[in-house]
């Protein structure tokens, strides 16, 4: 997800939709959409949960023009108000329940100004290739990550 070819179209759309005005990007993590998106002049303010993520952002070259407060998406407030929101690469998967994803969504209301756009992006897991029975199917294992698709239906259908 961090190549160019991944980035610039989720940041061509990202500036289109900022309108000119400035953004907010929750769980902005390393800067891998907010450092090249304020590269092109978008002024973007990050809320992220985890200080180690934090320090990886600022380590990149342009990180400096954008403030990050620490704190939880659903929760956090900022000052000002941002014409976009945007959480990136399946954030909202990290807010485990309806009412924490609720919450975030009322997060990204206070922060927007009238007009504004509040931008989710998901990816569809292809649950298909599950066979029957079949509950989760791993995508990433290394000695640090454990990713896996999952299905939501019970074991007896």
């Amino acid at each position: 997800m961090g190549t160019p070819e991944a980035v610039e179209p989720a940041v061509d759309l990202l500036e289109q939709l900022a309108d000119g005005g400035t953004a907010l990007e929750f769980a902005v993590g390393s800067g891998r959409v907010a450092v090249p998106l304020a590269a092109r002049g978008v002024p973007v303010h990050g809320i992220e949960l985890s200080e180690p993520m934090v320090e990886q952002l600022r380590a990149k070259a342009g990180a400096e023009r954008i403030p990050v407060t620490v704190g939880d998406m659903a929760t956090t407030h900022v000052p000002g108000r941002f014409s976009l929101v945007y959480l990136v690469y399946n954030t909202i998967s990290n807010l485990l329940t309806q009412q924490e994803q609720v919450a975030c969504f009322r997060n990204a209301a206070r922060h927007l100004m009238p007009g504004g756009r509040f931008v989710v992006e998901l990816g569809v897991p292809p649950l298909r290739r599950l066979p029957p029975g079949q509950l989760t199917c791993p995508f990433d294992v290394s000695e640090e990550h454990l990713a896996s698709t999952s299905s939501t239906r019970s074991p007896s259908g």
